[in-house]
């Protein structure tokens, strides 16, 4: 039962209102560090509108005015990585980083860049450095990250140690919670995969994934009516859910 994809957060669409440094300011009286961040936040925005191709006009212009402007450097890589030149993309997530190696955001668009690209091992310490960031709002999601990058590339004890460090951060953060639970079950750790779905359903609404795997787990524990409770809430409230599809054939299967 693989749960999850990567949820990737932080990553390089940031049209912000970067700071603006001391510059050389033209004729018109603007400085290059303004023209540059409006020239990211242009760039940023034909991107968001799927226009990969304007998007880096815009943004070579940016860091022609500003090459340290990171912001500049992380949505210019998405932009290359859409249009297919995963070595520009490379260099500029990479040159990100650089700029700013305590910044959560690069280090997390970066990971993922290379996580997406079956890369997982070196992906793992920008995703440890993105939650290493004191400033950065979410890193039970990089380290969580982590653990699914490194769970699609088969290292599922890897992929443990990121979720269980993505719970010291966030107790209830649910994507590690249903990893782990989904992992342990994988492991045939049955009593531990309860213990995982019952922490998720104490702190979130019942979703379909967790409660397939508190069917199947129950089951495997023999205990029928806590299966069945789980059933019934999978019946009753996620129809059209593989979840749900993969129940019905288990019960036909069994001649319930």
């Amino acid at each position: 039962m693989n749960t999850l994809r990567l949820t990737w957060l932080g990553g390089a669409l940031l049209v912000l209102s970067a700071c603006a440094s001391s510059s050389r300011t033209s004729a018109d009286g603007v400085s290059n560090a303004d023209a540059a961040i409006a020239n990211m936040n242009l760039g940023a925005g034909y991107l968001q509108q799927g226009r990969a191709d304007v998007a880096i006009e815009r943004l070579e212009r940016a860091l022609a005015q500003n090459p340290r402007l990171v912001e500049a450097h992380s949505t210019i890589a998405v932009a290359y990585g859409q249009l297919g030149d995963l070595e520009q993309a490379e260099s500029h997530y990479r040159r990100a980083t650089e700029l700013a190696p305590s910044s959560g955001a690069p280090a997390n668009a970066y990971a993922a860049f290379l996580c997406q690209q079956g890369r997982w091992t070196e992906a793992e310490p920008f995703f440890r450095r993105a939650a290493d960031d004191g400033e950065y709002a979410t890193p039970e999601v990089a380290l969580t990250n982590a653990g699914v990058c490194a769970r699609d590339a088969g290292a599922n004890e890897r992929a443990v140690e990121n979720f269980r460090a993505a719970l010291v951060r966030n107790p209830v953060y649910p994507d590690a919670l249903l990893n782990l639970a989904d992992l342990s079950y994988q492991a045939r750790n049955f009593l531990q995969t309860r213990a995982f779905v019952q922490r998720y359903l104490a702190a979130h609404p019942p979703a379909a994934p967790v409660l397939w795997i508190c069917v199947n787990a129950e089951r495997e524990l023999a205990n029928a009516e806590a299966a069945d409770r789980c059933a019934a809430q999978l019946r009753a409230g996620f129809r059209g859910t593989p979840e749900l599809e993969a129940l019905e054939d288990l019960q036909r299967r069994n001649g319930r």
